[in-house]
């Protein structure tokens, strides 16, 4: 009798029906993830999913990945139904994912890295003795294919982002031993979720090369993003959720982004016009004089205006968030001088930089910005607590007001003040963040990546705010890497290169060839 937990290949199905999805409903307590989805899949494409946060795009990647098990519905691959909520009989029907965090051991070597799930050994019985000789070679031929040039002797930390990503992509290729001591089958499916949040440009356009080559070699692959580009570059057809329900399967090269957007949030989407070009400013909201730390940033000055956003370009590594994190005292190395309103900080620290009137965005939310043990109450009074307090009591009632007021301004969406961040779509924890910060005694808004990972829907959300705070007299330094957002948010641009300020861009002169010129300025000197 073949096992329940088992795929048992049969016969293939038709090309348009190699991944089908039926009916499927997942619910986390009291939210309904998914209702009722149905959708298919071919093979030898790049199928995406789309959707606003909270769409429900990953749940279905990762229900057809085995690592969610929905209520209801079934989900079949090359004419056999897949057992719900099971990794291992997914996993042994060739389904492979790759997560947006990268689950990998940074302080050992891209090989073991490639083989900790099956480490060879040497010998009858292995008798415990790693055999790396046949570890590298294992290692060499799942990169071989996506990037041989990559050390697998190498320490996977001291790779970049996009090279570590491959590394975890190559390892969904393996051919690992299943549950009944065979090998399981080659990877059919691969889903990848978010992969390209964390690369440059050039890595995420490695990244879709490779993606593409795995679907020529027949396999499906299914592409989470929020980044439209991408979409319409990478992906043959894309499919559409929103609110836990399936909206529309479109062919890509056959539908506009207005109208991809459109199915994604259900309305018109909101365009914000650039803002009137500010006029010169006699008072300064932040002085930055020589702020240096050695190896990350160099003499860096700039300065900016009460109700000036001024953005921050260059390319990933050139030092852009080690300057945030130096202005708000988290980089104790630091020297300089660092003013807000005309008042130096004393020291540089959190505290001090607090007292003064800066707040601070981080680029991670997850392991910068958010207290996923408190609830959203606590992380939004967090900053203003000690001037809600009284002789060092707290008062219940103004916190409420204030979480209620911060939620409802900024639209949080949660089923209760007191729900943990951990329940809430990316988007939502984003707004959440940033609601933290805007209280009276804000003056600097250091926004790190304030759109990375969030949907088209609510990064016009966030632009809003962004805007708002701005017009309301906060002095906002803004990092992206995403130049279209640079230049509609910006009204003056400064950039970096290898830890240096190379240049500052205003009015026509704010151009992305302009910005790729500074952020590129010392290679190409090198160069010549």
């Amino acid at each position: 009798m073949p096992h329940p937990l088992r795929y048992h290949p049969r016969m293939p199905a038709s090309p348009s029906e190699f991944l089908v999805v039926r009916h499927v409903s997942k619910r986390f307590g009291p939210t309904q993830a998914l209702g009722d989805v149905s959708l298919s899949m071919r093979a030898g494409e790049v199928h995406a999913l789309m959707g606003e946060n909270g769409a429900g795009k990953s749940t279905m990647g990762k229900a057809i990945a085995g690592l969610h098990k929905p209520e209801a519905g079934e989900i079949i691959l090359d004419g056999r139904p897949l057992v719900l909520g099971s990794v291992d009989d997914a996993y042994e029907a060739g389904v492979r994912i790759v997560h947006q965090e990268l689950a990998q051991c940074p302080n050992l070597s891209v090989a073991e890295n490639l083989c900790l799930h099956h480490l060879p050994a040497r010998g009858p019985g292995g008798l415990g003795i790693v055999n790396r000789g046949e570890m590298a070679r294992r290692a060499a031929r799942l990169l071989a294919k996506l990037a041989p040039e990559i050390d697998v002797e190498a320490s996977l930390g001291s790779l970049a982002p996009g090279r570590r990503q491959i590394v975890q992509i190559a390892g969904s290729l393996d051919e690992r031993v299943g549950s009944d001591g065979k090998l399981a089958p080659a990877a059919r499916v691969i889903v990848f979720d978010e992969p390209t949040s964390s690369l440059s440009l050039s890595e995420a356009d490695r990244l879709m090369e490779i993606v593409r080559g795995l679907a020529s070699s027949g396999m499906l692959c299914i592409y989470v993003s929020h980044r439209m580009g991408e979409i319409f570059k990478c992906c043959d057809r894309v499919s559409v959720l929103r609110d836990g329900k399936f909206v529309a399967s479109n062919v890509t090269k056959e539908i506009s982004e207005a109208t991809l957007v459109s199915q994604m949030i259900g309305r018109t989407l909101e365009v914000h016009n650039k803002r009137p070009s500010l006029p010169g400013a006699s008072n300064v909201a932040l002085s930055v004089h020589k702020l240096t730390s050695p190896h990350k940033i160099r003499d860096v000055s700039l300065r900016i205006a009460p109700g000036e956003i001024l953005g921050v370009g260059g390319l990933v590594g050139s030092g852009r968030s080690e300057l945030l994190d130096a202005i708000f005292g988290l980089d104790r190395a630091a020297r300089g001088r660092v003013e807000v309103m005309g008042r130096p900080l004393g020291r540089f620290n959190p505290r001090s930089a607090m007292a003064a009137g800066l707040g601070y965005v981080p680029e991670d939310r997850r392991l910068q910005g958010l207290f996923f043990q408190l609830g959203l109450d606590e992380n939004i009074v967090m900053p203003v607590m000690p001037s809600l307090s009284w002789l060092g009591l707290r008062s219940n009632a103004d916190e409420a007001s204030t979480v209620d007021e911060r939620m409802a301004r900024f639209r949080v969406k949660a089923a209760s003040p007191r729900s943990l961040p951990s329940e809430l779509s990316g988007g939502n924890q984003q707004k959440l963040l940033i609601a933290r910060w805007m209280h009276k005694g804000t003056k600097v808004l250091l926004l790190d990546e304030p759109t990375r990972g969030i949907d088209v829907g609510t990064k016009t959300e966030i632009y809003r705010l962004i805007y708002e705070a701005a017009d309301a007299g906060l002095a906002v330094l803004l990092v992206s890497s995403e130049m279209p957002e640079l230049l509609t948010l910006s009204d003056r641009l400064v950039v970096m290169c290898e830890g240096d300020l190379t240049g500052e861009l205003v009015g026509d002169q704010m151009t992305q060839e302009n910005i790729l010129k500074l952020a590129t300025v010392k290679h190409s000197l090198v160069a010549r």
